[in-house]
């Protein structure tokens, strides 16, 4: 119990941009670079390899792309292939899109994956809302009648949109794709349209309030 309450703590601590943790994440990808022996405790590496990638350069990401393809343990490639959405570089994020769908690297089950975790990062979110949708035939055809994965993948992708724009654009898209997958595509417009709502209703209230707030 200690140890997933010292987790949490690290993982809101990097999260928030807590200096102390992003030192220690830079210190201990720093260290496993340089002397090639990971020190990393197991319990923290997703925090470290996502806090490391989106603080350090395009190295430290080919660095984690090599030992992602190097490793043969499954679960210590999913965190590795997790950290490599993390990046803040849009070029890195895109090649990552690419790699997972067009090569035989990634794993059929993980892509799905990249393309949802590249959609949460801020930095990412357009470019998988995008690759969604101009890769949907190819997606389509290949996780169509897994039908639990390809909701997963439209929700994934949509979850965060919230602007008249993307709501029009995820409308467009479902007229010319023809509506493939239609109950996850409807339930994605009803959750865009509440996440339009709720910016029109709080956004400006939010940022005013940040705006008084003693630290604004």
């Amino acid at each position: 119990m200690d140890r997933e309450l010292q987790r949490e703590v690290i993982m809101l601590a990097c999260s928030f941009g807590n200096k102390h943790c992003h030192r220690q994440a830079v210190s201990l990808i720093s260290d496993w670079i340089s002397s090639n022996k990971n020190r990393i405790p197991p319990n923290v590496r997703d925090i470290v390899y996502c806090t490391g990638v989106s603080l350090m350069d395009e190295d430290v990401w080919e660095f984690i792309w090599m030992k992602f393809h190097s490793t043969t343990a499954i679960s210590e490639k999913k965190v590795l292939l997790e950290a490599l959405t993390c990046s803040d570089n849009g070029f890195l994020l895109n090649r990552l899109l690419n790699l997972s769908l067009s090569s035989d690297l990634v794993p059929d089950q993980d892509v799905i994956d990249v393309i949802i975790h590249v959609g949460r990062n801020p930095h990412g979110r357009h470019l998988a809302w995008r690759y969604f949708r101009e890769k949907w035939d190819i997606l389509n055809s290949r996780y169509g009648e897994a039908l639990f994965m390809n909701s997963k993948l439209i929700s994934g992708v949509t979850e965060f949109l919230n602007t008249e724009t993307e709501l029009n654009e995820l409308k467009e898209f479902i007229q010319i794709s023809g509506g493939g997958a239609g109950p996850a595509l409807a339930r994605a417009v009803e959750i865009v349209e509440a996440n339009v709502r709720w910016h029109s209703l709080y956004e400006r209230q939010i940022f005013q309030w940040l705006r008084k707030s003693p630290n604004g």
